[in-house]
């Protein structure tokens, strides 16, 4: 499997597309350094939410500048404690609007979330 920052060239994607004053996030999984997905549901929630927020500070948003978060859960609901404490952790003060969506399978077999979300630009 390639390294992440190979992924946006071999399947022809962006990490975040800006629109006007939106930016448009792809989905985040939570892999660690080496590009694999940690057994700890709490650790790869930690690190899905640490690669948004990576991709929001790229765009100049951070992550209570979210107004639509959509997670991707294979195994829905368990785990959703850990879940929960990672978002709670992520978003801070924010509210945004949030669809959590139980699904068969995402990128590999490993992979228990997708998290992908809409943020607006603060004006500076």
């Amino acid at each position: 499997m390639a390294a992440h920052g190979d992924w946006t060239e071999l399947y022809k994607y962006s990490d975040a597309v800006r629109s006007g004053d939106l930016v448009f996030c792809s989905g985040q999984t939570g892999l660690d350094e080496h590009g694999a997905a940690p057994a700890d549901p709490a650790e790869q929630y930690r690190l899905a939410f640490a690669s948004l927020r990576r991709v929001l500070a790229e765009q100049g948003c951070r992550p209570e500048d979210v107004v639509d978060l959509t997670s991707f859960h294979t195994h829905y609901p368990e785990h959703m404690a850990e879940f929960m404490a990672a978002k709670a952790e992520f978003q801070g003060d924010g509210r945004p609007a949030w669809t959590a969506i139980g699904v068969a399978a995402l990128g590999t077999p490993e992979t228990l979330v997708e998290v992908k979300a809409t943020a607006r630009v603060p004006a500076h």
